[in-house]
């Protein structure tokens, strides 16, 4: 696999690390959010178990729907198959959406109101992530030959600094001054930033129904149209 860091650290696993910081970021803000539902300390230890099922079930999807997206991946051995396809957020984003809220309705929890709490610590983990993946070299942009980027060395399209820090500026935005229906912002802000930042990625993105647009792209309009369809339903 090609890989274009920003800081080459080798095989030192900079992409994991980064990944398990904005994990640990991610949980230690949820937690701290989770004192404002009035339920008892079981009942909260019962939502993380719930959140934790959901996570693992996302970090699965997010590479095994990879296999079928991924040109070549299912030539490889069944165990090779995880290590070669690498992981897709949109696939674990959705995984962890569906599975959370099954369970959440299923223990009759609030599910509107801990999802609110879940997407600022999904915003700080993918941002963490993205600077994972410019430390670790993946996820990398198009070559540039264009004079004003090379003066200042960039020889490739910086998207997944972009993203990085847009990322950021949702969090904020979300955790500071949204405090209702930051799902809703979620779902129409990030998937039109990733839309366009697409057009900047360099790497294999893999093919879902059609050539002419990105797996990520497909993917991106799927979540607008299927919110905004949600929300005309809701009105």
């Amino acid at each position: 696999m090609d890989r274009y860091p920003i800081i080459d650290f080798g095989n030192f696993p900079i992409y994991n690390i980064m990944g398990g910081l904005g994990f640990i970021a991610g949980l230690l803000l949820f937690m701290k959010n989770l004192n404002g539902i009035d339920e008892p300390e079981r009942e909260k230890d019962k939502i993380l178990t719930l959140l934790a099922v959901s996570f693992l079930s996302a970090m699965f999807f997010a590479n095994f729907i990879n296999w079928f997206v991924i040109p070549g991946v299912l030539n490889y051995s069944l165990i090779d198959r995880f290590r070669v396809a690498g992981f897709t957020f949109y696939f674990g984003l959705i995984a962890f959406f569906f599975t959370s809220y099954v369970l959440l309705k299923i223990y009759k929890f609030q599910v509107g109101k801990i999802i609110n709490f879940v997407i600022p610590s999904a915003l700080i983990f993918h941002s963490f992530g993205r600077i994972g993946c410019s430390f670790g070299g993946c996820c990398y942009g198009k070559e540039i030959n264009y004079n004003l980027f090379n003066h200042f060395l960039i020889e490739r399209f910086p998207a997944r600094e972009i993203e990085a820090f847009l990322l950021f500026v949702l969090f904020v935005t979300a955790y500071f001054f949204i405090k209702k229906d930051r799902l809703v912002f979620y779902l129409y802000t990030y998937p039109v930033i990733r839309f366009f930042l697409e057009y900047g990625r360099g790497d294999v993105r893999g093919k879902l129904f059609t050539d002419i647009l990105s797996p990520a792209q497909m993917v991106s309009i799927f979540i607008v149209v299927l919110t905004t369809i949600v929300l005309v339903i809701k009105k």
